[in-house]
């Protein structure tokens, strides 16, 4: 099977792995990226936990929490290059519609609702004349709990909202940097129970493979395997993570500190792409 160059492009910056490496798991994927970054994950290649493979594309995301923080809202705007991803002109036109996103409950009540008498898709649409460029609305989330936080990495890219169970004990800075280690550390789920059957299931068969390469008894092998599921289940659950910013304790131990009954009863980590 013959594979382009734009597919080795596309798999090197979702991997950060070496073209030729790139380029013979896609062959011996027949092209298939999820394969492929499995295949690469045999080998022995670090590469971080991919959820899904999206279609890469510019553009850029921002997120916006109600007064009251009780409910948040992230958008994603898609654009065709790079450059107006980065501009002024595109990053406040995305900054105005995530305030007035949070007037919404869902991606097509925003894009039919109206704002100084056009609507949202109609603003998106007359933007586009104005840059020369595609642009649309690609993501649109919104959380509730009893007390949201929000984090925006400086690049757009990265988007993180949490809900907490409670505002007592967690002040905006507290909440804030539970925020910035999700973004950083990129948690599959909040606990073990979270993380999917089929993601610890892929994870085995990785690990297996690696292993039975070594030459060990195959008991020696077996609790090697357990070790390294145990560890990926622990370095992948939000509060069994240590904390970025004190690597001595876990997300749990950092928000015990200051409340030891508040719970993170959601949260999610948006990419661009």
């Amino acid at each position: 099977m013959k594979i382009s160059i734009t597919q080795i492009k596309k798999l090197r910056k979702l991997t950060g792995i070496g073209i030729m490496d790139c380029k013979e798991a896609l062959i011996k994927s027949e092209g298939n990226f999820d394969k492929a970054i499995n295949f690469l994950r045999k080998k022995g290649k670090n590469i971080a936990i991919q959820r899904s493979v999206l279609e890469v594309k510019e553009g850029g995301l921002y997120s916006s929490v109600n007064d009251d923080q009780t409910f948040g809202v992230t958008i994603g705007l898609s654009c065709e290059t790079d450059f107006l991803s980065k501009s002024k002109d595109f990053l406040d036109f995305l900054f105005m519609l995530s305030k007035i996103s949070l007037l919404y409950n869902n991606k097509e009540k925003f894009l039919s609702g109206y704002y100084c008498g056009k609507t949202i898709q109609d603003l998106i649409i007359e933007k586009m004349g104005i840059v020369g460029e595609k642009i649309e609305l690609k993501i649109f989330e919104r959380i509730q709990s009893p007390f949201v936080t929000n984090y925006i990495h400086n690049n757009y890219k990265i988007a993180t909202m949490v809900g907490f169970s409670s505002h007592d004990g967690i002040n905006p800075t507290i909440a804030r940097n539970i925020a910035m280690h999700i973004t950083a550390m990129n948690p599959i789920a909040i606990d073990e129970k979270g993380i999917p059957d089929s993601i610890i299931e892929k994870e085995k068969e990785i690990i297996s493979y690696q292993v039975k390469k070594e030459n060990k008894p195959s008991n020696m092998k077996d609790k090697i395997i357990l070790g390294k599921i145990k560890r990926f289940i622990l370095e992948n659950s939000l509060l069994n993570q240590k904390f970025i910013k004190d690597d001595k304790i876990t997300i749990q131990e950092y928000m015990n500190k200051f409340n030891k009954n508040l719970k993170i009863n959601i949260y999610n980590r948006i990419t661009f792409p």
